[in-house]
């Protein structure tokens, strides 16, 4: 129940339905989860040591809040560590893995982006294409550590994914990003792949820190 509990708040906050900042009452959770107070505190517990809320003891819960510094420091770790992932996928990566990335390449490419009645939103089954590409892409890296490190550090930048497609004014070919890792790690070209893997990483983080740049102007 905890478990559940957990993926329900986890995906509400990655959603948007529980914004950064916002207090989290118990009884409101408990409605939202359909259990009860203990499996709630479970996972507010857990939500917390993964850094998706804050706790204080006299305050409660709340949503952790999203800011620029946060973004980049994800978005450093990231880069360092997916790209030393990735590199030994290529060095150790076999005919299956090849198959499971470029499944998983050809899945999310079937897929757009943004919504149809939202375009400034992410869809969500794409999203989880997406995830499941980037996380086939360093599956073959050996080290179950470096794999947990990278996948708790995609999860958390998940918010800041969703954010950079509701930015006006920037432009980006996603779909021919993907493409370039995809190709480079087939061809079994590591730095050539962990350059692409690092410059996606680099452009989301552009247009996110745009979005701070803008709420932060006069007027």
């Amino acid at each position: 129940m905890a478990g559940d509990a957990y993926a329900t708040i986890l995906d509400a906050i990655r959603r948007g339905s529980l914004p950064p900042g916002q207090r989290l009452r118990f009884a409101d959770l408990q409605t939202l989860c359909g259990t009860s107070v203990s499996p709630v505190r479970e996972a507010l517990v857990r939500l917390t040591a993964e850094g998706f809320t804050l706790a204080d003891n006299h305050r409660g819960f709340w949503v952790a809040p999203v800011s620029a510094a946060e973004m980049m420091d994800i978005v450093h770790n990231r880069q360092l560590l997916e790209g030393e992932a990735l590199r030994l996928s290529i060095l150790h990566g076999d005919a299956e893995w090849e198959s499971r990335v470029l499944a998983a390449h050809h899945l999310m490419a079937r897929l757009p982006r943004e919504r149809d009645d939202i375009p400034s939103a992410m869809r969500d089954d794409w999203e989880q294409k997406h995830t499941v590409f980037h996380t086939s892409l360093l599956s073959a890296c050996g080290s179950p550590i470096l794999t947990g490190l990278c996948g708790a550090l995609l999860a958390r930048a998940e918010l800041y994914r969703r954010m950079s497609v509701s930015i006006p004014g920037v432009k980006r070919d996603v779909v021919r990003e993907h493409r370039d890792i995809l190709d480079a790690t087939l061809a079994r070209r590591p730095e050539e792949a962990v350059q692409a893997l690092r410059e996606h990483y680099q452009r989301t983080a552009d247009a996110v820190r745009l979005f701070f740049d803008r709420r932060q102007e006069p007027g």
